[in-house]
């Protein structure tokens, strides 16, 4: 029997774009490029505006511990803001690069400024995880959309 070969031009190319498209690495880039740009998002302090406390009025256990704190100086006035929320934001990407996980180590953001928020955070204007996940979702969806495009068009 006589042997007999094919070849196919272009075959080389057609692999390393596959392989290229096997490793999503434009999709992965832009997945973590939209977890930075949300974190740098809930890193931002709003502006400084002096919101009434109404705990401090009233004859209540609450009201009354609040002004001990306030007058007795065990709170600072009038307050100084450190930037430690803002530094403690970071981004860790996880899974091989597929899942961006947009965190803060400091105890009281989830409880009171950034997550379930007191009433005076919600008036001075800082943005909660929920708001920036609502907000800004869609911007990354796309940013991950448009990427997969670029990728599979690039094969």
């Amino acid at each position: 029997m006589a042997g007999a070969s094919i070849r196919i031009e272009g075959v080389e190319k057609l692999v390393a774009g596959l392989t290229r498209l096997e490793k999503m690495a434009r999709v992965q880039a832009a997945l973590e490029e939209g977890a930075r740009f949300v974190q740098g998002k809930l890193k931002e302090y709003p502006k400084l505006k002096s919101v009434p406390n109404r705990v401090l009025y009233g004859n209540s256990e609450k009201s009354r511990r609040a002004r001990a704190g306030f007058f007795g100086k065990h709170i600072g006035v009038p307050y100084r803001r450190t930037g430690d929320l803002g530094r403690k934001w970071t981004v860790q990407m996880r899974r091989g690069g597929w899942e961006a996980v947009i965190g803060n180590n400091l105890p009281y953001v989830a409880a009171y400024v950034q997550g379930k928020q007191t009433y005076q955070h919600a008036m001075s204007g800082w943005l909660t995880v929920s708001q920036a996940s609502s907000v800004y979702a869609p911007r990354v969806q796309y940013m991950v959309r448009t990427a997969l495009e670029k990728e599979v068009a690039s094969v």
